[in-house]
């Protein structure tokens, strides 16, 4: 009997705040995902129709590596199969077992929780003769750029042991954790699985954030977006576009300013090329869900008009090289302070929480 041929892709996802609109900040937000069943976790918009439509699209793997507890782990998985899709493998933190063990720098800390269960998914993957290329998705609520960055540098050996010995470190690990990490990567055959990283900006930080990545993450604002990269790079097509629209429309209230509006911060930040985004306007969207928001032909016609002045140059891709990772963690945690400062403001000055997209927190 022959074996089976290994899958076309592996779709890397994060959980929390990537597909899932869970808030672990705040006891009302952990109160829910405590006694929300499957049926009732909201996903990001787009977020569920985007996933489903390019696993069934293509022969894929999904690994979900995810902060959130391991106590979670049926409800999620129950989630996934009312979804009709197949989690192959679910990594969860082990937040108990870190209280027990006193390990409480293990609960905040996710860039060796992260890189080991990445590296040890891809050694499964390995071990299944699937080493076929990764398309990565994060979000900016944590490092989870550089997270996918740096675990592509140690897969390829572009970041030596010594070099992630002292990043990991920097970051917060244990040292029988960095030990162990340096044990999985001295397993992981030396080539780099990641064709495409992914952060969908969340907490809606400047695209700009991410230029110190040198090109190699794809800051998006929402699924629309994502497919939009995914089909000019020829890895998503019409099908995979209309559904994530279709979700949008009809689940999610946006209308007809808001979609062109998507399309041409995506066209001015070349995530696309002007012919996939005139296509999109001109014979898609007319076509599905978003007709009866107003997407009519005339409309379309409008937005078909105005999309050259928006049009630059689809994002090149980059040679990948070693990223600064050191000065990268600690901008990284220097942000993220900044924003809890201006959380802790929000309250007092009108209008900063609905800047800061947090106005479902109050």
């Amino acid at each position: 009997m022959s074996e089976a041929p290994p899958p076309e892709v592996v779709y890397r996802w994060d959980l929390d705040k990537t597909y899932l609109a869970t808030d672990f900040s705040t006891a009302r937000g952990l109160l829910r995902a405590a006694v929300e069943s499957a049926q009732r976790r909201r996903t990001i918009p787009g977020m569920r129709s985007l996933l489903s439509a390019l696993w069934h699209g293509r022969d894929a793997r999904l690994v979900v590596v995810s902060g959130s507890p391991t106590w979670l782990r049926r409800r999620i998985l129950s989630m996934f199969s009312m979804h009709g899709i197949r989690c192959d493998r679910l990594v969860l933190k082990d937040f108990g077992g870190a209280v027990r063990k006193g390990r409480f720098r293990s609960i905040s800390a996710q860039v060796p929780y992260k890189l080991r269960a990445h590296l040890d998914t891809r050694l499964w993957l390995a071990a299944r003769k699937e080493d076929v290329p990764e398309i990565c998705f994060g979000d900016d609520a944590e490092v989870d750029a550089l997270i996918y960055c740096l675990y592509a540098d140690v897969c390829a050996r572009r970041v030596d042991a010594a070099r992630l010995a002292r990043i990991l470190d920097l970051s917060g690990a244990y040292p029988d954790e960095i030990a162990t990490i340096l044990e999985r990567l001295s397993q992981v055959a030396a080539h780099d699985p990641v064709r495409r990283v992914f952060i969908h900006l969340e907490g809606n930080s400047p695209p700009a954030r991410f230029g110190a990545y040198r090109g190699r993450v794809t800051p998006t604002f929402n699924a629309l977006q994502i497919a939009l990269h995914l089909a000019t790079e020829g890895l998503a097509d019409d099908r995979v576009l209309s559904a994530v629209a279709e979700e949008l429309v009809r689940e999610h209230q946006v209308g007809a300013e808001g979609l062109a509006g998507t399309i041409e911060d995506a066209l001015r930040r070349g995530l696309c090329t002007i012919a996939l985004a005139q296509s999109v306007v001109s014979e898609l969207l007319p076509r599905t869900a978003a007709y009866d928001a107003g997407f009519s032909p005339t409309f379309a016609q409008r937005v078909a008009n105005r999309l050259p002045a928006a049009a630059a140059a689809p994002l090149a891709a980059a040679e990948p090289a070693p990223l600064a990772y050191e000065t990268l963690f600690e901008a990284e945690k220097a942000f993220a302070k900044a924003r809890k400062l201006a959380l802790q403001t929000a309250g007092k000055i009108p209008g900063l929480a609905e800047f800061l997209g947090e106005t479902d927190r109050q």
